[in-house]
């Protein structure tokens, strides 16, 4: 199983309990390599369909952007991170998460692609605080 040092055999009531390469935990799943990219991107996946079902809610104009970052943090972030703890993230993830974080941060304050850095912008503190 994997790399690393041969595992000792566990024993519940006197059996031993089978290896293997690979189990769903928290809808994740688990593998004996640790990798996370698959998880990752299909989490980012289901985040961007809820996205998208709240278009109207993010072209609103009556409501305020803290109620839209309330919005996102509760519907898209819960999606997004469901399951996150048993991720083991290389640099490569964690660039593809903040990706679509900065994406869901343009589409909520309604500014074009390129016109927004990771930590410019005056309402960018509303969403670093939280990430």
């Amino acid at each position: 199983m994997g790399a690393g040092d041969p595992l000792s055999t566990i024993l519940i009531d006197g059996v031993p309990v089978e290896g293997v390469e690979e189990f769903i935990y928290l809808s994740s799943k688990q593998s004996s390599n640790g990798y996370c990219q698959l998880d990752v991107l299909c989490m980012i996946g289901l985040a961007c369909s809820v996205m998208n079902s709240l278009q109207r809610v993010w072209k609103c104009s009556s409501l305020s952007i803290n109620t839209k970052v309330n919005l996102y943090q509760a519907l898209v972030m819960s999606v997004l991170l469901y399951g996150a703890e048993t991720w083991t993230l290389l640099v490569a993830n964690m660039k593809t998460l903040e990706a679509f974080h900065m994406r869901c941060q343009r589409q909520i304050l309604d500014i074009a692609g390129g016109l927004m850095s990771p930590m410019q912008g005056c309402f960018s503190d509303l969403f670093v605080n939280n990430w």
